[in-house]
């Protein structure tokens, strides 16, 4: 499983409150990989093991984006 995902699962089940929510952040450890799968995205040397990854990270980065506008919402924010 990639690491994004690992990370967003542990933070769910640790039964986090809204403003928990709203303040989750990635480790630097999985952003750093993240930066780096888009640099080689850029210079169009990215493996399709790694684009995969990549696209794996977008899609727990959405998902983690649309809890924390439910959280915000629920907050009044």
């Amino acid at each position: 499983m990639f690491r994004a995902y690992d990370e967003i699962l542990d933070f769910v089940i640790s039964a986090p409150t809204l403003e928990q929510i709203v303040a989750f952040r990635h480790s630097d450890e999985t952003l750093a990989r993240v930066n780096y799968l888009e640099s080689a995205e850029h210079a169009e040397r990215i493996t399709h093991e790694e684009a995969e990854e990549l696209r794996e990270f977008r899609k727990a980065a959405y998902f983690i984006e649309q809890l924390k506008i439910r959280a915000r919402r629920r907050l009044g924010m």
